[in-house]
């Protein structure tokens, strides 16, 4: 008896989820009673999880009625892939009856995950048949139980929440169908909705005290640092990485066959994800209707935000006919700018949800893979993607991963174009990041320039980037103006731009414009609008901060002393340092945050 509402027991009608237990063949089996009634398809569609065993229960008496159809239909949407049909008051009927119904059942199975499934006639009343269906329960359960699923640690812990209630003497419990991951106690989780940080204290697994529960488990789960007033159906409760509310996403949406209308553009829907429910729209990938029985790649924006992950399952039910819609897999979180541009086409094509490895191969020929994004998107630990990305010798790059032939080409481009400026300019310093990769599509070259910078094969300088082997042609009257004011330069406090033009009785508008070509063959570097270095002064004066940096954060009044200048050009040099990334500001404190050779960059 799964009934708890006192409207439920005297109605003798399911409106809430229930929860039952039993002991059935040396199996542990928990169940999970859902509504029939089409007004409460919200709760039903809460009780539903992939990896559970569906127990279609249809009267004999009755036959197969509409939520039967929709019911089985969203089973199919969410990804449930075994079952059992109950023929239930099979003593109300006779023989004829039950042949009838099942011919019909056999009709309504057909092409789904229940075809050729067991329908077992049985009466809860009389008793009849009840033996076998547990039978029938204990053969499935061991099947599962024996089943190689996917090792628990290849995924981040998540469940949806059905249940959220406080326990006195305990405080917050919550329950619901672990969807991936496990969780142990004392683990670390957060709850999605708020992002509050919550610790396990105890949990239990087909309702028995247990230690850990792993994906497929029913479990309660004994919470501090929350109370029930701040979760509940609806919610989930992640692994801190698994943390990630979106409100748009792309997915491959099948419209059921019997839906009376096609779904149109910018459609608006009730979407199902597990326990939560949002009001969202669809907007198609193109300009025609998707048919009934069709399946389309679609972008859905939601109203409120959907913990949803790459190969998620949800249920879309139509707003004006309250009738299920359609449903499907999520295969991107990405935001779009392009929506209908033909890269992101591709790219959502190269998406399978069960085979991320496959994903993983695809998108990284085609576009650097943020390795951050793809473990939260396909709920993965950084630990399983590096051994993909180690499998396939994808190269790591500033937090990316690139497939070794894209990579190539991008290293290619960049010595190539490099090579032919030289040649064309040989007095050029060199190209930009800007000039090698002008357009939002060069991200692996930019990438990869940066790649080959810190592996000596590219020098950057003032900004400007090089073969290793080249050195501009600088002309004779840049030689001269730098041998003029090389001595006046050569200081741990070089004058400012005036006062240079005083020594040297130069106009200053005039010296200003003349100065600006050291920087660009490396001879100088301007760390102000009024002052300029020479390298190797400044790489002292970057020594200064590494000694002082080795005892803790330092001020400009300590820099100041120790590098024996004055303080107004101690604040320029270290605001030179802080651009460059050699140093950081917190508030009156500095501390060192790069390498020595940022502070000459």
């Amino acid at each position: 008896d799964t009934d708890r509402l006192a409207e439920e027991k005297r109605r003798a009608l399911t409106i809430d989820l229930g929860f039952a237990y039993a002991n059935v063949g040396g199996q542990r089996i928990g169940f999970v009673d859902v509504p029939g009634h089409h007004r409460f398809i919200q709760n039903m569609v809460a009780g539903i999880a992939a990896r559970q065993y569906a127990l279609l229960v249809i009267a004999a008496d009755d036959g197969v009625m509409p939520q039967s159809r929709e019911h089985l239909q969203i089973l199919r949407l969410l990804g449930i892939s075994a079952g059992v049909v109950a023929l239930n008051k099979a003593d109300r009927v006779g023989p004829e009856r039950i042949a009838e119904v099942s011919a019909n059942v056999h009709t309504l199975a057909a092409g789904t995950f229940l075809e050729g499934a067991a329908i077992l006639p049985m009466s809860c009343q009389a008793g009849s048949g009840i033996d076998a269906l547990r039978d029938h329960l204990a053969t499935a359960a061991k099947r599962i139980a024996n089943e190689a699923l996917a090792p628990a640690s290849a995924e981040t812990f998540r469940l949806p929440i059905d249940r959220a209630f406080a326990l006195r003497g305990s405080g917050l419990v919550v329950t619901g169908t672990v969807a991936a991951g496990t969780v142990a106690s004392d683990g670390q989780l957060v709850l999605g909705t708020s992002g509050k940080p919550v610790r396990v204290r105890g949990l239990r697994v087909q309702d028995v005290p247990a230690d850990a529960a792993q994906p497929g488990d029913r479990a309660a789960i004994n919470l501090a640092g929350a109370s029930a007033q701040e979760t509940g159906r609806g919610d989930w409760l992640l692994a801190p990485a698994a943390n990630l509310p979106v409100r748009q996403f792309a997915m491959r949406l099948t419209v059921v066959d019997d839906f009376p209308r096609p779904v149109r553009h910018n459609a608006p829907l009730h979407l199902y994800h597990a326990t939560s429910h949002s009001q969202a729209r669809v907007l198609l990938q193109s300009s025609a209707p998707v048919p009934p029985g069709a399946t389309a790649l679609v972008d859905v924006v939601c109203a409120t935000p959907l913990q949803v992950k790459v190969g998620d399952r949800v249920v879309a039910r139509d707003q004006d006919l309250a009738r299920t819609l359609g449903g499907g897999e999520v295969i991107d979180l990405h935001p779009w700018r392009q929506r209908r541009s033909p890269s992101r086409l591709a790219r959502l094509n190269a998406v399978q949800p069960e085979h991320p490895a496959q994903t993983l191969a695809a998108h990284s020929q085609a576009q650097p893979v943020s390795a951050a994004n793809f473990c939260q998107h396909w709920n993965l630990p950084a630990a399983a993607l590096a051994t993909l990305a180690t499998e396939q010798a994808l190269k790591q790059v500033d937090g990316h991963l690139l497939h070794p032939a894209l990579a190539t080409e991008a290293s290619e481009h960049i010595r190539s174009a490099l090579a032919t400026h030289h040649t064309q300019h040989p007095d050029s310093a060199g190209l930009t990041a800007a000039e090698l990769a002008p357009r939002p599509t060069d991200a692996a070259v930019r990438l990869m320039l940066a790649a080959l910078v810190a592996a000596g094969e590219i020098r950057l300088e003032n900004g400007r980037h090089a073969l290793a082997d080249h050195r501009a042609a600088i002309p004779p009257e840049v030689l001269r103006l730098f041998d003029t004011v090389r001595r006046l330069l050569d200081s741990p406090q070089p004058p400012s731009l005036g006062d240079i033009g005083k020594r040297l009785r130069r106009p200053f508008a005039q010296l200003e414009r003349d100065l600006r070509a050291l920087p660009a063959f490396g001879l100088a570097i301007r760390i102000s609008a009024n002052r300029y270095y020479l390298p190797a002064q400044l790489l002292a004066l970057a020594d200064v901060a590494l000694r002082l940096n080795a005892t803790g954060t330092f001020t400009v009044r300590q820099f100041r002393d120790a590098a024996g200048i004055g303080r107004n050009v101690a604040i320029e040099v270290l605001e030179h340092f802080d651009a460059k990334g050699f140093t950081r500001r917190e508030g009156d404190n500095r501390q060192v945050a790069g390498d020595r050779e940022c502070a000459a960059g």
